[in-house]
């Protein structure tokens, strides 16, 4: 965890905003190992003596959310899973999991993330798709008139790759958000040593190690990588000048609920990117939430590109431009590639009425 970033975000206690209303700031009770200047291991605590909520920083990543224990519990796995052994060994416990495993499918999910964040900074010769994304985003924003100063925030960050284009292309500090510990604890070692290695498949349970290194161009930029659910945002009201919600919104439970958070967190004029290809997984997303993908009777005739624009209106947002298919390459393994077609939506948060006397 960046010292400065933390000092610059000034993250307040989400279980005292977000079921007391109270704005507690969240200070830093131990400092267990510092990396580089960063805080590596430690504590943060809520500044509200009836709370004292506690956050770990674990590899890096502070975890900030309404119930730390509940989220500990769910992480637990990746918490304590290594990420330094040798391949050969890597091997034989996957092959040992079987597929279907929590560590098959925890090597799975860094295969199909890292590949499709990282294939250019592994000398694959193969394009980002993410940040191919990011550089359409920021161009559909050139035409339109510019965010107010403040940092940027990419909600559902994976693997980290959207935060360090944005930072670069805008100078903003960036914060990268995501509730999965694997992909934040890579983005922080690739962040703290500029270098860091993900399995990548090559068929069934066989998988090579890949190393990613991050380019001069990139180094230096005023990026972290915090833990944190999308749907209880630790910050105060218009928070964030700039946000990015890539393919997110079809893998996380309260979709509606996640725009209406991003609309608390902007800033009045602020911008924000979305996209998705309304992929649902109904053991995430309950079809009731969906945008789009049922009730064809209705006047959206099960089309999510309506439901998507009209949920931003209501949670703040007008619409500035659009993108109708905007190709995201997935790789399963070496003999498979899928394309989605996204849907990519640029939005700004409206002026907030005046509060009156």
């Amino acid at each position: 965890m960046r010292l400065a970033v933390f000092e610059a975000l000034a993250p307040i206690c989400p279980r005292c905003l977000h079921q007391l209303g109270r704005a507690s700031p969240i200070t830093i009770a131990t400092r267990e190992e510092m990396r580089a200047g960063d805080l590596w291991h430690g504590v943060l605590t809520c500044s509200n003596p009836e709370c004292w909520l506690e956050f770990p920083v674990i590899d890096g990543v502070p975890v900030i959310t309404r119930d730390p224990a509940a989220s500990l519990q769910s992480l637990g796995f990746q918490a304590l899973c290594r990420d330094d052994l040798p391949p050969a060994l890597e091997s034989i416990l996957g092959d040992a999991a079987g597929t279907g495993s929590d560590y098959d499918t925890r090597r799975s999910h860094m295969s199909l993330y890292c590949g499709s964040q990282y294939d250019d900074w592994t000398g694959s010769g193969r394009a980002s798709s993410c940040a191919g994304t990011v550089a359409a985003g920021l161009g559909l924003m050139a035409d339109h008139p510019a965010p107010p100063d403040g940092p940027a925030l990419d909600l559902g960050c994976g693997t980290g790759r959207a935060a360090w284009e944005i930072a670069r292309a805008t100078g903003r500090v960036t914060l990268g958000a995501d509730l999965s510990l694997t992909f934040l604890r890579f983005a922080q070692k690739l962040l703290v040593e500029g270098r860091a290695s993900f399995p990548q498949r090559r068929i069934g349970t066989v998988y090579d190690r890949v190393e990613v290194t991050m380019p001069e161009s990139h180094a230096g930029m005023p990026v972290d990588f915090w833990a944190l659910d999308a749907l209880a945002l630790p910050f105060v009201e218009g928070a964030f000048a700039l946000g990015t919600m890539i393919n997110v919104v079809d893998c996380i439970s309260g979709p509606t609920e996640a725009l209406i958070e991003a609309g608390r967190v902007m800033a009045d004029g602020a911008g924000l990117l979305v996209t998705t290809p309304y992929d649902w997984a109904p053991n995430v997303t309950a079809p009731q939430g969906w945008f789009g993908g049922h009730s064809q009777r209705a006047a959206h005739q099960g089309r999510g590109e309506p439901v998507l624009k009209a949920t931003l209106e209501r949670s703040g947002f007008d619409t500035l431009a659009e993108v109708a298919e905007l190709p995201w390459v997935l790789r399963p393994h070496a003999r498979s590639e899928m394309t989605y077609q996204m849907h990519m939506v640029l939005a700004s948060r409206a002026a907030r009425a005046a509060a009156t006397a």
